[in-house]
């Protein structure tokens, strides 16, 4: 009886393997984005491929090579929506950080903010001033990630130098 049983499993899985396997090549799409997943599994597709890309993504978030000079690791900073996305997990992420960074006017999580919200090079010092004299107005006790990055957009709006910057 198992030896029945093992072979009508092995007959199974070989079926689904013959049935599955021409499907998923046919998917060779890279949907694992952008950053150090992408970049290792380049040139290779399939589910396999993508899942491990994925989870290489998620260990290794992309804010940690923005800080370490690696860049943006294929990312585009001008896909707005993904960017939008990537800044607010970022503020949520590091939300106490970020506001000893903007109560001092400078630090690493306040560039990598400013790298994010696409502010050049030569505007991160006005862009961490203007942080830090919003700074009551950001960090409200209740405040949110998103919330933070609005009244952040707001304050870039009224200011002549950032407001190019600013989504709203």
């Amino acid at each position: 009886m198992k030896k029945l049983t093992l072979i009508q499993a092995g007959a199974l899985t070989t079926a689904l393997l013959i049935g599955v396997a021409p499907a998923t090549h046919a998917q060779d799409n890279t949907g694992a984005g952008c950053g150090l997943g992408a970049k290792v599994m380049d040139g290779k597709s399939g589910k396999g491929a993508n899942i491990l890309a994925s989870l290489l993504n998620g260990v290794v978030p992309n804010t940690f090579f923005m800080t370490t000079g690696g860049g943006t690791m294929g990312c585009d900073p001008t896909q707005t929506v993904q960017n939008e996305q990537a800044t607010e997990i970022f503020v949520a992420s590091n939300m106490d950080q970020l506001s000893t960074d903007v109560a001092q006017g400078g630090g690493e999580h306040l560039n990598v903010l400013a790298n994010l919200m696409g502010i050049a090079d030569e505007d991160r010092a006005s862009f961490q001033q203007l942080a830090q004299q919003h700074y009551d107005q950001l960090f409200v006790s209740e405040g949110d990630a998103k919330g933070i990055i609005q009244t952040m957009e707001v304050a870039m709006l009224n200011d002549s130098n950032l407001s190019k910057y600013a989504v709203n």
